[in-house]
C-alpha cells in the first residue's frame, strides 16, 4: 500500500481496507500510533473580473460611508444641489415668526394706549400719574398673556 516516494497512506485506502477486512480489527486499533497528515490548503486563483468588481464595490461603499459621516460638515456641499425654491419655506417660516413678534409688540402698545386713554375718558381730567400707571398695568397684563402664548406657539414649532 505504501510506496517509497510517499510517506503517508490516504485515509480512503484505510477505510476501504477496513471495510474489506473480516471486521475483527477495529478502525481505532488500525490507526493507533499513526499521525494525521492534512495537506496544505491551496487557495484557488480568483477571477480577475470578480476582483475588479469587488474593488469597485468596496470603493463605492467607502464613498457612501464618507458621505454619511460628512453630510453635515460642508454647507456648500449641502446647498449646492438645492435651488432657490427650497429656501422659500424657510423664509415663510421666518416671516411668520417676525409677524408674530410684531403683533405681540403692537398688542402690548395698544393695551398701554387703552389703559392710558381709559383713565382720561373715565375721570374727565388729565391725571398723568394715574394714566401712566393704569396704562403700564394693562400693558403688563397683556404682555404676560402674549408671552405665554408666544412661548407656547414656539414650543410647538420646534
Amino acid at each position: 500500500l505504501q510506496s517509497k516516494s510517499t510517506k503517508y497512506i490516504p485515509a480512503t485506502i484505510l477505510l476501504e481496507a477496513y471495510k474489506l477486512s473480516d471486521k475483527e480489527n477495529y478502525l481505532h486499533e488500525i490507526l493507533a500510533g499513526s499521525d494525521l497528515f492534512v495537506p496544505a490548503y491551496i487557495e484557488p486563483e480568483r477571477n480577475p473580473e470578480l476582483n475588479a468588481r469587488v474593488e469597485k464595490l468596496k470603493a463605492q461603499q467607502a464613498n457612501l460611508e464618507y458621505d454619511e459621516m460628512t453630510k453635515n460638515v460642508n454647507f456648500n456641499r449641502i446647498y449646492a444641489s438645492k435651488s432657490n425654491e427650497t429656501f422659500m419655506p424657510d423664509m415663510k417660516s421666518v416671516q411668520g415668526q417676525l409677524i408674530t413678534i410684531a403683533n405681540v409688540f403692537l398688542t402690548i402698545g395698544g393695551a398701554f394706549v387703552f389703559g392710558y386713554k381709559s383713565v382720561e375718558y373715565s375721570t374727565g381730567t388729565n391725571n398723568f400719574v394715574l394714566q401712566i400707571s393704569f396704562g403700564l398695568l394693562c400693558a403688563f397684563v397683556v404682555a404676560v398673556a402674549d408671552i405665554y402664548f408666544l412661548l407656547k406657539r414656539f414650543n410647538t414649532l420646534t
